[in-house]
């Protein structure tokens, strides 16, 4: 197959017609199903949704390549770089995240390569020295290394099958934890107590930081203002973020875990992150805390069969807690990382 005649255009989800959307969701679609083959999509207007929404903190730059003929879309790019408002963007500026895709039938035939181009083009106009991204398909991370992209981390992703969860275990979980942290309350809400706003950023942020990233270079802020435009995103987008917190005899937060469940893909739920802060470490409070969560998810969104979590595969502690629960390997994804002076050397630009 020859390459076929295209054409790259910026991708504005706020003026982007109804026409255009119709054939960037068929698009979508497609690469999700190979990506996730069993896991019913998201929908078109949530997609809509989050696009129109970005994250507080972040600019994304967007393009599709279409056929000329049908103007199908066949390819899609994506760069994103921290704003100057960012409470992290000191230590982000240098580095721009992107990822891109390509329909099936059309890999091969330098397809890719045109809308890296565009990509790398734009990082290098933001000023930007490292340029990272994720592949969970194996073309794609053939595609990383063609162009000189170094695993900087490895990150799996498992599967709790729910049906399969030994539930008298997390009881046992939890008489554990409560005798082991005695005093120490737990507590769930979707919007932080004012009160407590500024001590779970600062735990989130602390414990998110100690994540392992491998050589990824990147740093995460959280502050009361991110916090409650995320907040007020995902309501916007119909997720359900719940956290639940572990409260110390002093008022302190010591950990914190957190799901996200979306009605459209309503058989699953997603962990985000599980954390203790360091000093309170060694009584429980992680187990103790997925415990609730597996418990009070089961009980309000009947109609979940799996929960999906990823980690870096060295974080030994939380794979050691996944594995008792009973999570199971799934997939792989490689993040990659690259030099972009280097980049833009390989690609002639």
């Amino acid at each position: 197959m020859k390459k076929p005649e295209s054409t790259i255009a910026i991708f504005d989800p706020q003026t982007t017609s109804d026409e255009l959307w119709e054939k960037y969701y068929h698009f979508y679609l497609k690469i999700f199903k190979e990506m996730f083959p069993d896991d019913p999509p998201p929908s078109k207007e949530t997609i809509k949704k989050e696009m129109k929404n970005p994250q507080p903190d972040t600019i994304d730059y967007r393009w599709i390549l279409s056929e000329e003929k049908n103007s199908n879309v066949i390819g899609y790019g994506r760069v994103t770089v921290d704003n100057e408002s960012s409470p992290a963007y000191q230590a982000n500026k240098h580095v721009a995240f992107g990822n891109l895709f390509v329909e099936k039938v059309f890999r091969r035939l330098g397809c890719g390569t045109d809308l890296l181009k565009i990509l790398v083009t734009k990082v290098k106009d933001e000023g930007k020295t490292v340029f990272q991204g994720g592949s969970l398909l194996e073309n794609g991370k053939a595609f990383c290394e063609k162009f000189g992209g170094k695993i900087a981390l490895t990150e799996e992703e498992s599967r709790l099958k729910l049906e399969e969860v030994d539930w008298e275990m997390l009881n046992e979980w939890v008489d554990e934890g409560t005798r082991r942290a005695e005093g120490v309350t737990i507590e769930r809400f979707e919007d932080i107590p004012e009160k407590d706003i500024n001590d779970y950023c600062q735990l989130f942020t602390e414990t998110l930081n100690q994540v392992p990233k491998g050589e990824l270079e990147w740093e995460a802020k959280e502050t009361p203002e991110t916090r409650r435009m995320r907040e007020k995103r995902n309501k916007l987008i119909n997720r359900i973020w719940t956290t639940l917190i572990t409260r110390e005899t002093d008022g302190t937060i010591s950990g914190l875990t957190e799901t996200v469940y979306q009605p459209d893909q309503a058989t699953l739920l997603f962990q985000w992150l599980t954390s203790v802060k360091k000093e309170y470490r060694g009584r429980g409070l992680g187990k103790w805390l997925k415990a609730e969560m597996l418990k009070y998810s089961k009980k309000t969104f009947p109609e979940v069969k799996f929960v999906v979590t990823d980690f870096a595969v060295t974080n030994a502690p939380m794979i050691a807690i996944n594995k008792r629960l009973g999570f199971k390997k799934h997939k792989f994804w490689s993040e990659y990382k690259f030099n972009v002076d280097k980049l833009s050397h390989s690609l002639v630009l």
